[in-house]
């Protein structure tokens, strides 16, 4: 997987992805703004915001950036601000592996389905918590292998071909996520199983002089 063909199968998913990805992914949306407990007046990043079916979801108060790869995806985000009025909502072109968001910019930051997208999810995950604030949140809503067995069975050359017509990872542990980001030295990691038990969402608190701030500080 690489971001032209990531952002070319998301132009081409661009025109049905609400009616395809909409009503099977509606839980585990909902339950991940359920998790963050926004007050309002926080500032959110949603990093993948695609066509902006979750921004109706988010209190009128909330200050949200949404960023996307692809501008097909994006120009449908742009007709659901402009349909519901949302003028809280910012929406931008940028791939998330390379944001240029300053540090400790926003108080929450949610990837919705993104992270076994994108070419380099360990990357995404650095940039995600290097502009999420000290004490903020960063909440992760994606599928997740439970088992090693459709890569034990599967040809990988055969499920590399698959992966990159479908625009997404099939395999994606999850326990080399959360290994991967205790490593980085976040506490009050959070798992849920949403969607019917095909995803997870992980919450994770950002603490204060954390382990990965050391080491990305000189």
């Amino acid at each position: 997987m690489n971001k032209h063909g990531v952002e070319k199968v998301y132009n081409q998913y661009s025109a049905v992805y609400d009616k395809i990805f909409g009503l099977v992914f509606e839980n585990g949306r909902n339950e991940a703004l359920k998790m963050i407990s926004l007050n309002g007046n926080e500032k959110v990043l949603e990093v993948g915001v695609g066509t902006g079916i979750s921004l109706i979801k988010y209190p009128r108060t909330v200050d949200i950036v949404g960023i996307d790869l692809s501008k097909e995806m994006l120009e449908k985000a742009k007709e659901r601000v402009n349909r519901y009025s949302l003028t809280n909502v910012q929406l931008k072109i940028e791939n998330a592996e390379e944001m240029a968001f300053q540090q400790n910019q926003f108080d929450k930051v949610i990837i919705m389905y993104v992270l076994s997208v994108t070419p380099n999810p360990e990357v995404l995950l650095e940039k995600a918590f290097s502009v999420c604030k000290e004490g903020g949140e960063v909440i992760i809503v994606n599928h997740f292998s439970q088992k090693k067995t459709l890569r034990k069975f599967a040809d990988y050359d055969f499920l590399q071909r698959v992966e990159r017509k479908l625009g997404f990872r099939v395999y994606f542990p999850l326990d080399k996520y959360i290994q991967y980001i205790n490593r980085m030295g976040y506490a009050s990691v959070e798992v849920k199983s949403v969607n019917y038990g095909w995803s997870r969402i992980i919450k994770i608190k950002k603490e204060k002089a954390s382990r990965w701030q050391h080491a990305h500080a000189a």
